[in-house]
């Protein structure tokens, strides 16, 4: 969880100020999102899902892998994609250092 939120979160980041922003087009709809397509600078089509959005969406993609994309958030958007990334790492960090403890403890006696 916290890999998957914090990659989303550097690609929030990331993406506006070093890859190449585009208007999608809404494409169709899937049971619980959107699909959105756009084009690269070379002519290729790729296609992005999206919850929320209207008929265009704001992207931007990696010049060197367009198929890596972002939408642009607001602030809160990515303070609260941030804040469940420190929360899923925390729990994993527990979760790993109680059940070495509890390992320990049991080849302790």
């Amino acid at each position: 969880m916290a890999l998957t939120l914090g990659r989303g979160l550097y690609d929030a980041l990331r993406l506006p100020k070093h890859g190449i922003t585009v208007m999608a087009e809404l494409d169709h709809y899937t049971d619980k999102t959107k699909v959105y397509r756009y084009v690269d600078q070379d002519g290729g089509l790729h296609f992005y899902r999206e919850s929320t959005g209207g008929q265009q969406l704001e992207l931007s993609y990696d010049p060197r892998n367009p198929g890596r994309a972002s939408a642009r958030q607001a602030l809160y958007g990515q303070v609260m994609v941030a804040l469940m990334a420190v929360v899923g790492l925390g729990m994993a960090c527990g979760g790993l250092g109680f059940t070495g403890f509890q390992i320990f403890l049991a080849l302790r006696g």
